[in-house]
């Protein structure tokens, strides 16, 4: 009788832990795609999530920039088009390399991943993506 109990009180723990960690996260990358970035995440378990933020940072600027908030939709794999990534968080143009921070809201606090853009965009994909920026 003494094992069951130790055991339940085991398992309850374990519980206790995994729910009060939020999301699993198990992939978070940025890669280009054309002229755009992509932003990648998969999530095992979305226990306590109330948000996903989407921020960035170039090289050149002194802090994070939010761009994007996602609700979670209890799906696998996420994804957001950054589609202003020459242009600055504020309308200021920016340089690489970038760094993007995936921050997860829960409901016991917040946890950050970070991934850098490899490699550091072409010269011409850079003005091309300015030009298109200018427009939008």
């Amino acid at each position: 009788m003494v094992r069951k109990t130790s055991l339940a009180a085991v398992l309850l723990l374990l519980l206790g832990v995994s729910l009060a960690l939020g999301a699993t996260i198990t992939l978070f990358q940025a890669s280009f795609d054309g002229t755009n970035v992509r932003v990648d995440w998969e999530v095992t378990n979305e226990a306590g999530v109330d948000s996903y933020e989407i921020w960035r940072k170039a090289n050149n600027e002194p802090s994070f920039g939010r761009l994007t908030t996602v609700a979670p939709t209890a799906q696998r794999r996420y994804q957001f088009l950054d589609t202003n990534v020459y242009r600055g968080v504020a309308g200021t143009t920016s340089g690489g390399p970038f760094t993007y921070r995936l921050t997860v809201r829960t409901t016991t606090g917040d946890q950050n991943y970070t991934t850098v853009l490899n490699p550091t965009p072409s010269a011409v994909q850079r003005s091309w993506g300015s030009i298109k920026s200018m427009f939008r």
